[in-house]
């Protein structure tokens, strides 16, 4: 009877942190109590009609087919989830081993076998730290940091099931653990796990690394088209002089002379408009620009912008902010289009002393504010079926940044602007 109760605060205790990893909380359906079903007469069958022990590895197989069905058959995130659950139930039932040992002088130098209510104790003292100390380590956030890291994460997590599997292989053989060994095998995955986290942080840099480079090389052109169009326009510098200085011949009163040269000056101040990107300092985010708004123009968008940026050390790197950048231009020409009033978008990008902040905005009718908290969402689109990923994807990368973003309408002018503002100004109460 005692085994069969510390065999279903086991399993609890399994299903509850499966529930944690996957960010959902524990509710007994169906599902649950098949597996519960399953395992009590597994390990009933082992106990009295002699199948063999090694047969209560098929358990593990049933838990993975339930996590499949019961929360959706994403590989990855199966793999890590079992992985992360036997690693955190065996070290916890460990730790609680060599506790409860200590403390009742039951630690031999090679294992300690536990029956009875000592057997309960320890199955008890597991479900409750699953059950109360794991979400506060927010677990679901680790199993999702895991998914989104390099293979060389996943190798080591499989090098660490292997090695938590064959402590499970021998708990269920001998009925018992060996103090040592374990300690030894768990001290080992614990510093696999630190060298398999620095290797990740370094293959995340030169992933980033490499990500800039090729947007260096795929925004080179927009640069270098700016600064030729700069250089022709400076041999022309002359002729404008000359131009604006001659015309007091062909106007007749001064009130027609200020309208004429003010006329002409517009329209080169217009043709030069975008000579201010080179103050930007960065060749990258000049590129991609200078290349969007002459596409904006393509529209016929009126464009203003502000840039003043230095080295952009703000701890974003430079080819996320073009996403960001991207993302929000392009959700503001497609919000457009339908448009009938002028249409006009405003693009500004300020760095000062550490912070920084983005602020896209475009002429728009008032949108309603419970429906600005849905662009956010995945697949929040007026354009069909699998689209709205732009402002998810914005969304992703504040979240993943600490960056702050809102949106709101906002009155410029008479006129109703859509603006989207991300900073990383700390938010004061």
């Amino acid at each position: 009877m005692i085994e069969r109760i510390c065999l279903l605060l086991e399993a609890l205790s399994v299903v509850i942190c499966l529930h944690h990893l996957y960010g959902e909380k524990f509710r007994l359906d169906i599902y649950t109590v098949i597996l519960f079903s399953m395992d009590m007469i597994i390990m009933t069958t082992i106990d009295y009609y002699g199948l063999p022990k090694i047969y209560s590895l098929v358990i593990y197989l049933i838990i993975i087919l339930y996590c499949g069905i019961k929360f959706g058959f994403n590989w990855k995130e199966l793999i890590i989830n079992n992985i992360l659950y036997m690693v955190l139930v065996g070290g916890i039932q460990i730790i609680i081993i060599i506790c409860y040992g200590w403390c009742f002088n039951m630690l031999s130098l090679n294992r300690i076998a536990f029956w009875g209510k000592e057997a309960i104790v320890v199955s008890g003292g597991v479900l409750l730290v699953v059950w109360f100390l794991l979400p506060m380590l927010k677990v679901h956030k680790l199993s999702i940091y895991l998914q989104d890291k390099e293979k060389i994460l996943i190798i080591s997590l499989v090098f660490c099931i292997i090695f938590a599997f064959s402590c499970f292989v021998l708990y269920k053989v001998y009925n018992g653990l060996r103090i040592y060994q374990n300690l030894v095998l768990f001290i080992s995955l614990f510093l696999f796990c630190i060298l398999a986290g620095e290797l990740g942080k370094y293959k995340i840099r030169s992933k980033e690394i490499e990500t800039e480079l090729k947007m260096h090389r795929l925004y080179a052109d927009s640069f270098q088209g700016l600064i030729e169009d700069i250089r022709l326009r400076q041999h022309e510098f002359d002729n404008h002089i000359s131009a604006i200085y001659s015309l007091h011949y062909t106007c007749d009163s001064y009130e027609e002379l200020v309208k004429a040269q003010n006329e002409y000056s517009q329209d080169i101040i217009k043709e030069n408009r975008y000579n201010k990107l080179l103050k930007a300092g960065n060749p990258l985010l000049i590129g991609f620009l200078y290349g969007n708004f002459k596409e904006i123009e393509k529209c016929e968008i009126e464009v203003t912008y502000k840039v003043c940026v230095n080295d952009l050390d703000i701890g974003v790197p430079i080819y996320k902010l073009v996403e960001i950048l991207g993302n929000l231009i392009k959700n503001a020409i497609e919000a457009m289009k339908t448009l009938e009033v002028s249409k006009a978008i405003y693009v500004g990008l300020i760095e000062e002393e550490g912070s920084f902040e983005i602020e896209v905005r475009n002429k728009s009718i008032i949108i309603d504010y419970n429906k600005i908290e849905s662009f956010f969402k995945k697949g929040y689109s007026k354009k069909g079926k699998n689209r709205g990923l732009g402002l998810y994807n914005v969304k992703k990368i504040c979240d993943e940044y600490t960056l702050n973003i809102y949106c709101e309408n906002r009155n410029i002018a008479e006129d109703n602007w859509l603006c989207f503002t991300i900073n990383n100004k700390k938010e004061t109460i």
